[in-house]
C-alpha cells in the first residue's frame, strides 16, 4: 500500500486554490518528497509535516516552480541528525546547489547535510533509495536545455506509481507507465477549454493526451496535475476529456488530496 498526497497540483502560472506541483509519496518505512517548489514549506505544513520530517526527495527538472523552494527546505532541515537525500539528475542537481549557495553561502553542503544522488541525463536509470523501493527514470521530450526526469516507483509486493511532467506525450512515456497502478500525468492544457493553444511548442500536453497515455499503457487510474488556472477550475471537464467515452478511471486532485493506490 502506497498513500500519494498532492501537496500541489498546478504549474508555474498556477493562482488561486492550487499551488506550484509537488507531491508526497509515503509507504511503511518510505517517505519521498517530489519537487521542492517556491510554496513548499507551507505545503508540507498544511499536512502537518515540517523540512525535518523529510529525508528524501526527488527532483525532475530545474525549472523554477518546481525547485525555488529548497534553499528554505534544506535550511529548515539546518541540525537534523539524518541527511537529506536528494534524486535529481546532473543539471537538476547543479540548479538546486547554485540555488542554496545564492541563498545561504556561508553554508556548505556538509553543514546542510545534503547527500546528492545522481541520475542519469543519457538514458533510461534505476536507483533504489530504500529496501523495496525501486526508482526507474527515462528522459521524455523535455524543454530545450532542461532535462525533466519521468518517473516510475515500485514497490517490492505492492503498486507501481508513475509521475511524468512538462513533456510532450509520447511512446517512451507510454512504456513507462505500463500496467502502473497509479499515472500521474501533466495537463497543463485542455483540448476542449483551449482549442486554440499549442501546447507542443511549450513542451506540455493535455488532459486528452494523458487519458490516450494511460489507456495505451493499460494504466488502473490517472490523476491529472499541472494544472493552468483556467483549465484547474474545471476538473470535470478534464475528466471527461481524459476518459474520451471510455472507462479509465481518472481523478483531478485538489492541493491535500491524499490518495491510497493498491495493486
Amino acid at each position: 500500500m502506497v498513500n500519494v498526497t498532492f501537496l500541489g497540483t498546478g504549474n508555474a502560472f498556477s493562482a488561486g486554490k492550487r499551488t506550484n506541483m509537488c507531491l508526497l509519496m509515503e509507504a511503511p518505512e518510505f517517505r519521498m518528497l517530489v519537487e521542492t517548489g517556491p510554496m513548499v514549506l507551507e505545503q508540507l505544513s498544511r499536512v502537518g509535516l515540517r523540512a525535518i520530517d523529510v529525508e528524501r526527495l526527488f527532483v525532475t527538472h530545474a525549472h523554477g516552480d518546481h525547485v525555488l523552494g529548497f534553499p528554505m527546505l534544506a535550511l529548515n532541515r539546518l541540525g537534523a541528525s539524518t541527511p537529506l537525500h536528494i534524486y535529481a539528475g546532473l543539471n537538476t542537481i547543479a540548479s538546486l546547489r547554485i540555488l542554496s549557495t545564492l541563498a545561504f553561502s556561508s553554508l556548505s553542503t556538509d553543514q546542510l547535510n545534503l547527500r546528492w544522488h545522481e541520475i542519469s541525463q543519457e538514458g533510461p536509470d534505476e536507483v533504489e533509495p530504500s529496501p523495496g523501493v525501486k526508482i526507474r527514470t527515462i528522459l521524455p521530450d523535455y524543454p530545450p536545455g532542461v532535462p525533466t526526469l519521468a518517473t516510475r516507483w515500485e514497490f517490492d509486493d505492492g503498486p507501481s506509481v508513475t509521475f511524468i511532467t512538462d513533456t510532450r506525450p509520447g511512446q517512451a512515456s507510454v512504456e513507462l507507465a505500463r500496467d502502473s497502478d497509479l499515472l500521474i500525468h501533466e495537463a497543463s492544457f485542455s483540448a476542449i477549454l483551449e482549442p486554440d493553444a499549442d501546447p507542443y511548442a511549450h513542451y506540455h500536453s493535455t488532459a486528452q493526451q494523458a487519458g490516450e497515455i494511460a489507456r495505451e499503457a493499460g494504466c488502473k487510474r490517472l490523476a491529472l496535475v499541472h494544472l493552468g488556472a483556467k483549465s484547474g477550475d474545471q476538473p470535470d471537464i478534464l475528466i471527461e476529456e481524459a476518459r474520451a467515452g471510455s472507462d479509465l478511471q481518472v481523478i483531478v486532485p485538489d492541493d491535500g488530496d491524499q490518495i491510497r493506490v493498491t495493486n
